[in-house]
């Protein structure tokens, strides 16, 4: 009877805690560090299955992002104190890049972060609506008709297990072009050392 008992109590914990934008921004508000494995699936109608990379995100209060893609091509982005520096591995270690892409994925890291806290509507550019059931999940459309080009809408689904976790994003780009993430293995507020976020071969467990 037991176990009966501690998975209906377990279900009436964690119910409620996406059920509006107050309870998700104080649950997530919480958060100071996260570190989470992902898996991320781009879907193209040009390829017949999915092309699928793995990767570990770390994130430390208020801004520090470590997002490393270790199969099948091992590169990392660090967000560190306004800095964001993009590493990927070659026959010579880590080699840094620049660019254009550079400042892309960082307004995309930027973008998670706020997230993690909470923050969904903090982007001036979207609007954001909350949807009920399990999971619970927020939409974001484009405001803008010429971003709609490019992001037709983001889909958030909140974990109904963690407090305050994320379990996959979703970007739709086009009825048949998306890429989804997807998170496992979700750790909230534990003490991250600084060079996770400033070494690339600086790997977080």
């Amino acid at each position: 009877m037991a176990a009966p008992l501690i998975a209906a109590a377990l279900v009436l914990i964690f119910a409620g805690w996406a059920d509006s934008w107050d309870a998700i921004r104080r649950e997530a508000g919480q958060i100071r560090s996260v570190r989470a494995r992902f898996v991320q699936k781009k879907h193209l109608p040009i390829l017949a299955k999915p092309f699928v990379s793995e990767g570990r995100f770390s994130f430390q209060a208020p801004a520090s992002v470590r997002w490393e893609y270790t199969k099948p091509v091992r590169s990392v982005l660090l967000i560190h104190k306004g800095s964001a520096k993009r590493y990927i591995y070659g026959d010579k270690g880590w080699v840094p890049e620049a660019g254009e892409r550079l400042q892309g994925m960082q307004m995309v890291m930027d973008e998670i972060s706020a997230w993690t806290q909470g923050r969904f509507d903090a982007d001036p550019r979207f609007t954001a609506r909350l949807e009920g059931g399990r999971p619970a999940r927020v939409v974001l459309v484009p405001k803008d008709p010429s971003l709609m080009t490019l992001i037709a809408r983001i889909e958030i689904s909140l974990s109904p297990e963690k407090l305050g976790a994320i379990r996959s994003v979703k970007i739709v780009e086009g009825k048949d072009a998306w890429t989804m993430l997807e998170f496992t293995r979700t750790e909230h507020n534990l003490p991250l050392v600084e060079r996770i976020f400033t070494q690339p071969g600086e790997a977080a467990p």
